[in-house]
């Protein structure tokens, strides 16, 4: 039997938990664990990195068991073709990728991003460097700022 296979077994009984209820947990269907753990074929993609960290982290499966349903899923709205995010727009589709990537990234560290953020990693585009972190700082504290009357 396949490393892998062991490993998804181990996962089940670890957490008490059958066939199905990790096939919802990695978003596949029940035959896909069945053939996994039989050793028929071996997972590929996030299932690989999921099955891992389940192996050795209990806190993943907390975590993947308290995501609601219509939680699991995070967009950011964005146009390919006009090169903006959430309505902002960039010069060049190279930091119009760059800001997208870095942004949906910290979206899966819990950031929820404004259309202020954008305008800010925007700003480093029209300057044609990146800001430095004291320029960041700056700017976030201007932004958060109250105006004295």
């Amino acid at each position: 039997m396949s490393q892998t296979a062991q490993n998804i077994k181990f996962i089940r009984q670890h957490y008490g938990i059958s066939q199905q209820r990790l096939a919802a947990l990695l978003s596949v269907s029940v035959r896909t664990v069945q053939h996994w753990e039989q050793a028929d074929y071996t997972p590929s993609g996030p299932a690989v990195k999921l099955i891992q960290l389940l192996a050795k982290n209990d806190a993943v499966f907390t975590e993947l068991t308290s995501i609601e349903e219509d939680d699991q899923i995070m967009y950011l709205e964005h146009d390919d073709q006009a090169l903006t995010i959430m309505g902002v727009p960039f010069s060049t589709e190279e930091t119009y990728r760059a800001t997208l990537d870095a942004t949906i990234s910290n979206m899966y560290e819990g950031f929820e991003p404004t259309v202020a953020d954008i305008e800010l990693a925007r700003e480093a585009d029209d300057l044609g460097r990146p800001l430095t972190g004291e320029e960041v700082l700056a700017k976030i504290n201007a932004r958060n700022s109250v105006p004295n009357k």
